[in-house]
């Protein structure tokens, strides 16, 4: 006779599976809780499949939807013995015309061991942060050992008043202390808008009314721009400036000059996504120098003989990093 007793995997039930808003996120995910897991991804990407802590990351998968100038975007991950996520992503430009979001996210967690799915995650807070926190690892990384930084009059220029704009204005605050932030926007009344809450934390941010006036005197640069071409020339930039590029993530973008990537010493989360979906790469045909979980694990070194570029591209294994922790952090939270 057949048994008719559910196998023990049969507990994942729509009911099973908890759902984990941006509030969520925002609330229990601190930078000083972030950054050494987000540090901890980069290190097992560049460790790779083969290594006991690696991690397993194809490219991300492109669905474009012409008819409604759309994509979906979907990023699977998985660290060893910690996490498994696959990250969907929409893009929608049109949607704004409707008053509705022209970006969604969403994270699916499931158990490393078994697959199971234990959480959803609203995926936007999550995307915002770990960005933010893998720039602000490469650049702890980039930065040390420079002798000739004044680290008490550091200046720190971010282009982009948008979510990314802001994440990489705070953290950079928290692990920096600068001097000032200034902060640069297409549109004035944003730029406004962002030093004004920055100031409200105590983040000493100004205004800059163009672009080259926020990067002339800035020792550290966040690009968080959606621009698809250029916007940051060579000449505007001073000599062993450190720069963050989080926008243009595929091969028709750019945010720098051609001439600035070629002449500068380039740092990336990844080779393989470097090399085919960013378009400041492709189009400037410079070298890639390292893994910045290369630089960590000391098996290459930072040159600080010119301006450096940490060009982020964004792994799901920092989405599966960030997505477990906020997960186990609630768990405690219940179990009090």
């Amino acid at each position: 006779m057949t048994s008719t007793k559910a196998p023990q995997l049969q507990q994942s039930t729509p009911g099973w599976v908890k759902w984990i808003s941006d509030e969520d996120v925002f609330r229990v995910l601190t930078w000083d809780r972030l950054l050494p897991a987000v540090h901890r991804s980069l290190v097992a990407y560049t460790q790779g499949p083969d290594h006991p802590q690696g991690a397993v990351q194809p490219l991300r998968t492109w669905v474009k939807i012409p008819e409604h100038q759309g994509n979906m975007i979907v990023m699977p991950g998985l660290l060893k013995d910690d996490a498994l996520v696959v990250k969907i992503i929409t893009h929608f430009p049109m949607n704004a015309a409707r008053g509705l979001s022209s970006f969604s996210a969403l994270i699916v967690l499931m158990r490393h061991d078994s697959g199971l799915p234990v959480a959803i995650l609203q995926g936007e807070a999550i995307t915002e942060l770990r960005t933010a926190a893998a720039s602000a690892v490469a650049t702890r990384e980039i930065l040390q050992g420079r002798k000739d930084l004044d680290e008490s009059g550091i200046i720190v220029a971010v282009l982009g008043a948008g979510a990314q704009g802001r994440s990489h204005a705070r953290v950079m605050a928290h692990i920096l202390k600068p001097r000032k932030i200034m902060i640069w926007a297409r549109r004035l009344e944003a730029s406004q808008e962002l030093c004004e809450t920055l100031n409200s934390e105590g983040i000493p941010a100004e205004v800059a009314s163009s672009i080259q006036e926020a990067v002339k005197d800035a020792d550290v640069i966040n690009s968080c721009t959606a621009t698809s071409t250029p916007i940051l020339k060579a000449e505007w930039v001073k000599p062993k400036a450190h720069i963050n590029s989080v926008g243009a993530p595929s091969p028709n973008m750019q945010e720098m000059e051609e001439n600035l990537v070629r002449e500068a010493t380039v740092y990336t989360d990844s080779y393989e996504a470097a090399r085919n979906e960013s378009g400041d790469i492709i189009k400037s045909g410079a070298a890639v120098f390292a893994e910045i979980g290369e630089v960590i694990l000391q098996t290459k070194p930072v040159l600080h003989d010119k301006i450096t570029i940490f060009k982020s591209l964004g792994l799901a294994v920092e989405d599966a990093v960030s997505a477990q922790l906020v997960y186990e952090l609630l768990k405690s939270e219940e179990n009090k």
